[in-house]
């Protein structure tokens, strides 16, 4: 079973930054548990970004421009065989000119 952990960092100004994990937990050989990171969620768990090949990221431009509510903009992202775990608030086209990389970034 996969749950959210939060850990946090005290910045060299003094400010505090959390950075969110999904992790499992499970039990090694001599019956201790331990936790194993399943993914690395960022600053924000309920931002992610998909990485995208060309011939996806064109149809899921076509869903990006659409005035979507968020309910039929995951369901149309699920058909694309994205699946994002929570209501989008805004869906946004990244491209990393140069590593030359498409992603979908959901908040």
């Amino acid at each position: 079973m996969a749950y959210l952990k939060r850990k946090t960092r005290r910045l060299v100004d003094g400010t505090v930054q959390s950075y969110w994990y999904r992790c499992e937990a499970y039990r090694d050989d001599q019956g201790r548990s331990r936790e194993k990171v399943l993914e690395y969620l960022g600053k924000n768990p309920q931002q992610r970004q998909f990485p995208l090949v060309p011939p996806l990221a064109r149809r899921v431009a076509a869903v990006v421009a659409e005035p979507l509510s968020p309910t039929d903009a995951m369901g149309k992202l699920k058909d694309l065989g994205l699946d994002v775990p929570f209501r989008p608030r805004q869906l946004m086209l990244l491209n990393n000119p140069p590593l030359r990389r498409l992603a979908l970034r959901v908040e």
